[in-house]
């Protein structure tokens, strides 16, 4: 007999027909939140502009990888670096990479890369990187 889970499990006994299992499931009250349109700033990571801007620089380095289907290692080789950094930037691990590292190995993985500068009249500036 499965449990299920969220559900109260009455069972009633039957003569000579084994048990019926009634349940009765409880309804779940979800709060969905809308997302500033930055998961990094949503889950209160430091920097999460810039934590942002890495990942979607590590996103196009790794999309180029599989596009041209280079290993791990071909790729190490053509940004000068290990097969182990490689694998990082793959998988999202992207504290030991600075963001004009990550911009270097955007280049020379095929990418022309532009920086554009606006200048805002009040507050900080923000850094975006549009893929």
């Amino acid at each position: 007999m499965a449990i299920l889970p969220i559900a109260a499990r009455l069972t009633i006994p039957r003569s000579g027909h084994g048990e019926v299992v009634k349940t009765k499931t409880r309804k779940k009250h979800n709060t969905i939140t809308e997302g500033s349109g930055n998961v990094f700033a949503d889950m209160g990571v430091p920097e999460p502009e810039h934590a942002l801007a890495k990942a979607k620089l590590a996103a196009k380095i790794a999309a180029a990888i599989e596009e041209e289907e280079l290993t791990q290692t071909e790729a190490a080789e053509r940004l000068g670096t290990d097969q182990a950094k490689v694998s990082a930037i793959v998988r999202g691990r992207l504290d030991q990479f600075s963001t004009e590292r990550l911009l270097q190995y955007a280049q020379m993985i095929g990418y022309d890369v532009e920086i554009r500068f606006s200048r805002r009249h009040q507050g900080t500036g923000h850094l975006r990187i549009g893929t």
